[in-house]
């Protein structure tokens, strides 16, 4: 075991990028029954649902979405299965078809909108474009050759697109029918579906005058795709809570705005969220009365039984012997005993997080030595046992064990004690923790100032969007990050559109001066120059590492990082001091 790269239960945290491989269903069974149930009454009637999912933290909220992507990987297998001559309606099946799209919830609400729209396209392939443009242009629009010399006329069928999508679908339209239909605009037409931003000749070239960052138009496209898909869209939205424990209650009112239009506006989907059950009621309070009432039912992920929890041990140490080339020991819960699962679950009372937690940290003394198999069992051995009422889940006898001996006690402690929670370094959540880190500096140093979020500003005809705004008494600065998957290389291209909203908005009077958030080392000709031209456009580089860490410290005490952020809008704060760590007392 010491040589395995990674021990058993390494991963105690769930993230949405990376599958979780063993799933007890039983305590969510429940609320996999309620949103299958939605499922299917959505694919009757196209009315969208909402959905909250409520657990403490490290009862499953992330894990859970895991387990609607495995249950929708197997419904794909089985419908793929269903042939015509068998003439079994899709409706019929159980359940009907579907997909799910992890949503992480971006800790600021700046363009929640593109967020949405770009999990999705990232979720179900590019080639949605594909599927989408072909139904609509060839089937509906007139799109299709009439034969090998009768080409569709392009603005023929962009004006029947129009027709059924006018208004601000009107770009839409246009980009589908160039995706389609135009083999020199096809690329350029789909790096505007994808979200990328465009120079105004590119724009001018497809004959669009908008851009899908704005909400108008992404709503517009999500609307397109979600009408013309013969499924149902599970929306999973994570940490509902972020926007309210990051920027407070008016950002999380932003957001619950956003899941309010697209409840209202888009057929098709079952909005879950998952929130953290201690602060739902106030989330509840911000909401208005309309989205209150929509709601369905809250549901609660409920622990561990200690029957799931011995399960759950036992299947992951089958995995890690599988995944070793191990023959597994005869004693099937090796290197630790009964007693020792009883005990961590008398402990964490069936808290899955605590509990993975706790087994990693057993098996890690005993693989390293620490503690030998012998003082384990005999820890296990030490402890008196006294009954307790069985549960209505379980209607079995589960034992209430007494504290264990000091050792392991204190072991127990130390690691309930430590806070991990997974930390998504992406455009939003770093502009929301910059955002964060300005306002407590200020707050701080008793500073009057304002700030906004999502700062819009004309620019001719066209809306364009800051991800924030701060108002001192002297200055009115925008702050900006390029949007980009990964602090971890250069921004490219979108680090020179970035700057270039940054200057559009000083050219309009709509801000005074500007902090651009950068990828560490990111260059080009356009972008060096556009910043060597404007001086009063700050530049800020950060790698993923450091955006982790100005997250991760944004709601206590502002990273290094934070704290310089700061000082280009309050140059009077001094130097950076770091926070004075508590040292404990001999007691």
């Amino acid at each position: 075991m010491r040589e395995a790269p990674l021990l058993p239960f390494s991963n105690f945290v769930s993230r949405g990028d990376i599958p979780d491989r063993i799933d007890i269903a039983r305590p969510r069974s429940y609320i996999d029954r309620e949103v299958y149930r939605l499922v299917r009454q959505t694919y009757r009637d196209k009315s969208s649902r909402l959905i909250p999912i409520l657990g403490s933290a490290g009862t499953g909220k992330t894990h859970a979405y895991h387990s609607f992507k495995d249950k929708e990987r197997e419904n794909r297998k089985k419908l793929e299965q269903v042939t015509e001559e068998e003439e079994i309606e899709v409706s019929q099946l159980e359940p009907v078809d579907w997909s799910i799209v992890y949503v992480p919830s971006p800790p600021a609400s700046i363009r929640v909108l593109l967020h949405v729209y770009t999990c999705m396209i990232e979720e179900l392939g590019a080639e949605i474009l594909d599927v989408v443009s072909e139904r609509l242009v060839k089937d509906k629009w007139g799109g299709k050759k009439g034969g090998i010399f009768q080409k569709p006329k392009i603005d023929e069928v962009i004006q029947k697109g129009i027709r059924e999508f006018p208004g601000v679908f009107a770009d839409c339209v246009k980009a589908l029918v160039l995706y389609q239909l135009d083999k020199n605009k096809k690329a350029l037409a789909e790096r505007w579906l994808l979200g990328e931003d465009l120079e105004d000749d590119e724009l001018n070239e497809l004959g669009i005058n908008s851009v899908v960052e704005e909400d108008d138009v992404c709503l517009a496209m999500i609307k397109i795709i979600t009408d013309n898909l013969d499924r149902v869209l599970i929306l999973y939205f994570d940490e509902l809570e972020s926007p309210y424990r990051m920027l407070g209650e008016t950002a999380e009112q932003k957001f619950l705005e956003i899941l309010k239009r697209l409840y209202n506006e888009v057929k098709g989907l079952v909005i879950t969220i998952a929130v953290l059950k201690e602060i739902w009621p106030r989330i509840l309070e911000i909401a208005d009365p309309p989205l209150r009432s929509r709601m369905e039912p809250e549901q609660d992920l409920k622990p561990f039984s200690l029957n799931d929890l011995k399960i759950f041990y036992s299947r992951t140490m089958e995995a890690f012997w599988d995944n070793n080339n191990l023959n597994p020991p005869l004693y099937p819960l090796f290197p630790i005993n009964e007693k020792i699962i009883e005990m961590i679950y008398e402990k964490t009372q069936g808290n899955p997080r605590n509990s993975i937690k706790l087994c990693r940290r057993f098996i890690d003394k005993v693989v390293m030595e620490e503690m030998t198999i012998e003082e384990l069992m005999k820890a296990g051995s030490e402890i008196v046992a006294s009954p307790r009422p069985p549960t209505m889940e379980t209607e079995e006898e589960v034992i209430d064990f007494s504290k264990p001996r000091e050792i392991v006690k204190k072991t127990i402690e130390e690691i309930l004690a430590e806070e991990e929670y997974a930390i998504d370094v992406n455009p939003s959540s770093v502009a929301g923790a910059a955002l964060k880190s300005i306002i407590k500096v200020g707050e701080e140093k008793s500073i009057k100032f304002k700030t906004q979020m999502e700062f819009k500003f004309k620019l001719g005809k066209r809306s364009q969007t800051l991800a924030a705004l701060i108002d001192t008494k002297d200055k009115k600065w925008g702050l900006e990050i390029p949007s980009i998957k990964t602090f971890d290389r250069s921004a490219g291209v979108a680090g020179y559109y970035a700057a270039k909203r940054l200057k559009d908005a000083i050219d309009e009077n709509a801000i005074d001066a500007a902090i651009l958030i950068v990828p560490t080392g990111s260059s080009g000709a356009k972008f060096e120059m556009i910043l060597d031209n404007n001086p009063n456009i700050r530049k800020v580089e950060i790698n993923n590492e450091l955006g982790e860490q100005l997250i991760a410290n944004a709601l206590s005490y502002p990273t290094k990082e934070g704290w310089e952020i700061a000082k280009i809008i309050f140059p009077d704060i001094g130097d950076y001091k770091p926070p004075e760590e508590e040292t404990p007392s001999e007691d």
